[in-house]
């Protein structure tokens, strides 16, 4: 299979999910659920950056992963929100490295 046909169905998978995100009261539910859990890990690792010195993206990234396994224990949380709150929680790698610019 060609690179554009697969970039063709990967889009329209990816189209598909995001689609069912916002458009279902399941997946609406689901983004709820995702951010009441997103906002007190982003508060807790940005605590814990800066006690590292020069922290990394890679830091950062791993930091996440232990995080959100940790956390994902204590609450019983599915794999489908384990993996949609670490995707979530590194992307904002770009905030903190602001953050921590700053000071």
């Amino acid at each position: 299979m060609g690179r554009f046909r697969k970039g063709l169905i990967l889009g329209g998978l990816m189209g598909a999910a995001l689609t069912w995100l916002n458009a279902t009261p399941r997946g609406k539910e689901f983004r709820a659920k995702l951010a009441e859990h997103l906002n007190p890990l982003f508060e807790e690792l940005k605590a814990s950056l800066k006690q590292l010195e020069g922290p990394t993206r890679e830091m950062y990234e791993a930091l996440v992963e232990r995080a959100v396994e940790e956390y994902a224990l204590k609450r019983q949380m599915a794999e489908e929100m384990k993996v949609q709150l670490t995707r979530q929680l590194k992307k904002k790698w770009h905030e903190i490295k602001k953050d921590l610019e700053k000071k």
